[in-house]
């Protein structure tokens, strides 16, 4: 039987209760911080306020291959009209690679930029504890003119997701047999909404912790793993999968990062892949709760200043 699909170059969102709903665009909105012109999974929706941030949303697939890391700026989207609960689709064509602009005109010759990339990543995921003098060094890329550029490439082939929404649950499905394998190293799912309102980690295993004590990345070996704000008004979970390693991050850079997430990293023969995200809300709402009430306020700021500083 044939599926019934709706295609919209308008934005869906669907309101799954009275509190969540999720947003799934077609083009690269949410346009904020250094992920701007990059296609984002699904964008939480929580009284009415997106809490993607700088985060790259639900769902969101990134390959990488020997040669380069391969993004998507392209995608087209769907609303699977028949099915119950509902269902959005997107295809995301990798198109896109990353590189270094040191001014106006000048790129960093990438092997050189990888090197260095490499050993401060290194020292990076060893000592948390430095977080903040790491997070400082990238805040003075601007000052020194290095910027990360988004450029189009020959394309490496689609992936579509689908994610079917529930008040309590959504399911993402994941189909990777448009891609191209040829090169491929490493396959990543990422779940991420903003640091901003996310702070905190905990897991099954009974590990706690907030902010920048969570790292970026670093692997989860407990069956299961959230994410919530302080006080666990909200929180998102995913299950840890043998097919799979499991992967928690969380960055706060002014005028450069703000996400929090699980990720997936998958081989690269894999496919397809299937998981859960279950969603937990407690009964109270944003507007009563004044340490969300700020979360809510800092994230409009933060895109206010990305208006400002594109």
């Amino acid at each position: 039987m044939k599926t019934n699909l709706r295609e919209s170059a308008s934005p869906f969102t669907l309101n799954v209760d009275d509190r969540i709903s999720f947003r799934l665009y077609r083009d690269t909105r949410p346009h904020c911080l250094e992920i701007a012109p990059l296609q984002k999974g699904l964008a939480l929706v929580l009284d009415g306020k997106e809490l993607i941030e700088e985060g790259v949303g639900f769902g969101l697939p990134v390959v990488k291959y020997g040669d380069k890391t391969y993004f998507s700026s392209v995608a087209q989207t769907w609303l699977q009209a028949d099915s119950d609960p509902p269902t959005l689709v997107k295809t995301f064509c990798f198109d896109t690679i990353s590189r270094k602009r040191l001014g106006e005109n000048s790129y960093i010759n990438d092997r050189f930029y990888a090197f260095i990339h490499r050993f401060f990543e290194k020292a990076y995921l060893a000592h948390n504890e430095m977080a903040p003098a790491f997070n400082t060094i990238m805040e003075l890329r601007k000052t020194m003119k290095i910027q990360t550029d988004f450029v189009r490439a020959p394309s490496r082939g689609k992936v579509k997701v689908a994610y079917t929404c529930c008040p309590d649950l959504l399911k993402v499905r994941v189909d990777f047999s448009e891609l191209r394998k040829d090169g491929c190293q490493e396959i990543l799912v990422l779940n991420e909404q903003g640091s901003t309102f996310f702070t905190k980690y905990s897991d099954s295993d009974g590990l706690l912790l907030v902010c920048g004590r969570m790292g970026a990345w670093r692997k989860v070996s407990a069956a299961r793993a959230s994410l919530s704000d302080r006080r666990d008004t909200f929180s998102f979970t995913l299950q840890n999968a043998p097919s799979a390693g499991l992967f928690r991050g969380w960055e706060r850079t002014r005028g450069r990062f703000s996400w929090a997430g699980l990720g997936y990293s998958l081989p690269k023969t894999i496919s397809g892949f299937n998981y859960n995200i279950s969603l937990n809300m407690s009964s109270q709402r944003i507007g009563e709760n004044q340490d969300l009430l700020k979360a809510v306020r800092s994230v409009e700021s933060n895109a206010k200043y990305q208006s400002k500083n594109p």
